[in-house]
């Protein structure tokens, strides 16, 4: 049987502390939500740590790993141009700071009807070889507040707590991951969870809950 949000609501804390415990990323994915974010606005970071970012994407599975595709990303984003890396993640940046003061449900400025965080995944997936998927991690990296890394285990989770649609959209859409947002804010709510929470308890969800299907 399929977890209830009040299941799940009643164990949050207990799930944090679990993912604490035995997730092998959690040390650097803790740091890395605590630093990348004002590294990746103010430019002190080197293409390293978006490279990071996009093999944690992948690696982050440790037991279920498309291997081929995660090298094809891998390579592509590590044989990008410099300046174009950094010009993407710039773009959105400028995207994401221009949207700020919108009410984060539909991100809009006055000057474009695209929501910021389309045109910052816009910028991201002008990298070669990152997709919806992929570019939503650099997005949660640069504003974990706002945004949340989509892929098949969140989604499946999301959808199974929320009445976000269950099949996962493959490959990922703008309009997929802003339904997927709107069900993980209404979900945070319910938790009382911030992003970074939230995604601790999805990870040990699904783990409990799914692995193995």
């Amino acid at each position: 049987m399929d977890p209830t949000i009040a299941d799940v609501e009643a164990r949050a804390e207990e799930h944090v502390e679990t993912y604490r415990e035995t997730a092998p990323f959690h040390p650097v994915e803790a740091e890395s939500i605590e630093t990348l974010p004002e590294a990746f606005r103010t430019g002190d970071y080197g293409r390293r740590d978006v490279e990071w970012v996009v093999r944690w994407y992948f690696r982050r599975r440790v037991d279920a790993i498309d291997h081929d595709e995660r090298r094809a990303v891998e390579e592509a984003v590590e044989d990008a141009d410099s300046r174009e890396l950094r010009g993407a993640m710039w773009d959105a940046v400028d995207a994401l700071d221009e949207g700020a003061d919108s009410d984060g449900e539909g991100d809009r400025d006055g000057d474009s009807p695209m929501p910021a965080h389309h045109r910052a995944l816009d910028a991201l997936t002008d990298l070669p070889g990152v997709d919806v998927a992929v570019a939503s991690a650099l997005l949660w990296f640069l504003d974990p507040d706002r945004f949340l890394v989509v892929g098949d285990r969140e989604w499946r989770v999301v959808a199974t707590l929320t009445d976000l649609d269950s099949g996962y959209p493959d490959p990922m859409t703008l309009g997929a991951y802003d339904r997927y947002l709107d069900a993980v804010r209404t979900l945070s709510d319910r938790l009382d969870v911030d992003g970074w929470h939230l995604y601790m308890v999805i990870q040990r969800v699904y783990a409990e809950e799914f692995a193995g299907e």
